[in-house]
C-alpha cells in the first residue's frame, strides 16, 4: 500500500468525556499539517469526522485504525484501545514511540 510514513514520540494522555474515557497520543503539529494538506487532495477516500486511515505500530503491536482531528487545535489524535495498551504494556503518562503509515 502506498502512503506516508512517520515516526514520533509522544506521551499517552487521557480524555474524559461525559460517557466515555479515551486514551490517545497527539501527532506532532508538523505531521498534522502535512497530513491535512495531502488529505485535501484525496477527497474520494475521505471518511467521516475527518478520519484518516493508518497502519500503526506501538511497542511491536501492529494494527489498522484511523486518526482523527479530535480537539479543535488542528492536531490529529491516535486513540489507543484497551487491548492495544495491554499488549503494548503502556499506561497514561508513558512516553511512547509510534510509527504510522497513512493509507490512501
Amino acid at each position: 500500500m502506498e502512503g506516508l510514513e512517520y515516526t514520533f514520540s509522544e506521551t499517552i494522555k487521557i480524555w474524559q468525556g461525559s460517557k466515555s474515557t479515551w486514551h490517545y497520543v497527539s501527532l506532532p503539529m508538523a505531521i498534522c499539517e502535512e497530513i491535512h494538506t495531502l488529505n485535501q487532495y484525496h477527497q474520494t477516500k475521505r471518511r467521516g469526522w475527518g478520519a484518516v486511515k493508518v497502519d500503526a505500530v506501538l511497542n511491536d503491536q501492529h494494527w489498522q485504525t484511523s486518526i482523527f482531528p479530535a480537539f479543535g487545535d488542528g492536531r490529529y489524535a491516535l486513540f489507543l484501545k484497551a487491548d492495544v495498551r495491554k499488549k503494548a504494556a503502556v499506561v497514561v503518562g508513558d512516553q511512547v514511540s509510534v510509527e504510522l503509515k497513512v493509507r490512501y
